[in-house]
C-alpha cells in the first residue's frame, strides 16, 4: 500500500468516529436468536460485521453451521443473519442505522454478539469492526482465509487449537485499533499482511510453526509488536522513514537484516517493513 493509500485507509476511520459521537438517546432493545445445521461440507464465504458492543465468537458443538445470539437497539441498529445457499455465504453482525449511535464511552449500552461457526466445513472468514471489544476464538475451525478489520476495535484473537486447513492468507487491517493474535502458528498460515494506521498490532507467533511465514507490514504512526520462538530464523526486509525496527542481533546481508540463527533455523519467519512513523518491535518469546 502506498503513503497515500494508507492515508486514505487511515482518514476513512473518521466515519466511524463521527457516528459514536451522537449523543444517547432512547433506545428499544431487542434480542434475536439464530442459527442453520450443517448440511454438507462445501466450502462456504462468512461476513461478519459489527459495528459497536461486545463481540465473542468461537467454535460450533454439534451439527450447527452457525449460531448467534444478538442484543441491540432496534432504534439505531439492525442484525444481520443470513445464508445465501446458491453462493454458500453466510452474513452475521449488526449494522448502523444511518449515523447514530451512543457513543464510545457508553459501551455497556451498545449490545452483544454471540456467534458461533461450525468447525466442520471450510470457510474463508472476514470480519469489520467498528467500535467492539471483542474475543475471537478461531483455534479449531476450518479456515482457508482470514480477513480481520479493526476501526475502533479492542480486538484479541486466539488460535489455542490448530486450524483444520492450512490458511494461505491472513490480511490484518489495523486503524485506531487495539489487535492482538495469539498462538498464530496454530493457524498453519504462510502469508501475512498487516496495515496499521494509528493502532497497535500485535502478532504473537505462539504454537507449532509448521512452515516459513512471510509477512509485509505497512506502518503508518502505529506499531507491530511480533513475537516468534528463539528458534525461529528471523528476517527483516526494511524500507522506512521516520520508523523502523531495533537491529541488535541482526547481521545485514545484501538485501535486508538476517537473525544470527537464520541459516541454522528449521523454519523462518520474512518480514517485508515499510514503516512511515511507526515502528517494528520484535520479541523471543519461549512457548
Amino acid at each position: 500500500m502506498t503513503r497515500l493509500g494508507l492515508a486514505a485507509f487511515v482518514a476513512s476511520l473518521a466515519g466511524v468516529v463521527a457516528a459514536l459521537s451522537v449523543p444517547a438517546g432512547a433506545q428499544t432493545w431487542r434480542t434475536v436468536d439464530a442459527s442453520r445445521q450443517v448440511r454438507d461440507t462445501i466450502a462456504i464465504s462468512v461476513h461478519v460485521e459489527y459495528a459497536a458492543g461486545r463481540l465473542d465468537l468461537k467454535p460450533a458443538t454439534g451439527s450447527v453451521l452457525y449460531h448467534a445470539n444478538v442484543r441491540y437497539d432496534a432504534d439505531r441498529t439492525e442484525p444481520v443473519a443470513r445464508f445465501d445457499s446458491a453462493t454458500h455465504v453466510l452474513s452475521l453482525g449488526v449494522r448502523l442505522r444511518g449515523r447514530h449511535f451512543s457513543g464510545a464511552d457508553d459501551q455497556h449500552r451498545a449490545g452483544s454478539m454471540h456467534a458461533e461457526l461450525s468447525g466442520r466445513v471450510p470457510m474463508d472468514l472476514s470480519i469489520e469492526l467498528g467500535a467492539v471489544e471483542a474475543d475471537l476464538q478461531l483455534g479449531g475451525l476450518r479456515l482457508t482465509d482470514l480477513s480481520l478489520r479493526g476501526g475502533a476495535a479492542d480486538v484479541t484473537a486466539r488460535f489455542d487449537q490448530p486450524n483444520r486447513e492450512q490458511l494461505r492468507t491472513m490480511t490484518l487491517q489495523v486503524g485506531a485499533a487495539q489487535m492482538k493474535l495469539l498462538d498464530v502458528a496454530n493457524s498453519r498460515v504462510s502469508r501475512i499482511n498487516a496495515e496499521v494506521g494509528a493502532g497497535a498490532l500485535t502478532i504473537d507467533l505462539g504454537g507449532v510453526l509448521a512452515r516459513d511465514v512471510d509477512i509485509t507490514a505497512t506502518l503508518a504512526v502505529g506499531g507491530l509488536t511480533l513475537n516468534v520462538s528463539p528458534d525461529d530464523g528471523v528476517f527483516v526486509d526494511e524500507r522506512s522513514f521516520l520508523g523502523g525496527f531495533e537491529k541488535d542481533g541482526f547481521v545485514k546481508k545484501g538485501d535486508g537484516w538476517y537473525s544470527a540463527n537464520y541459516d541454522a533455523a528449521s523454519r523462518h519467519v520474512r518480514v517485508h517493513l515499510h514503516a512511515f512513523m511507526g515502528g517494528l518491535t520484535l520479541t523471543r518469546v519461549q512457548k
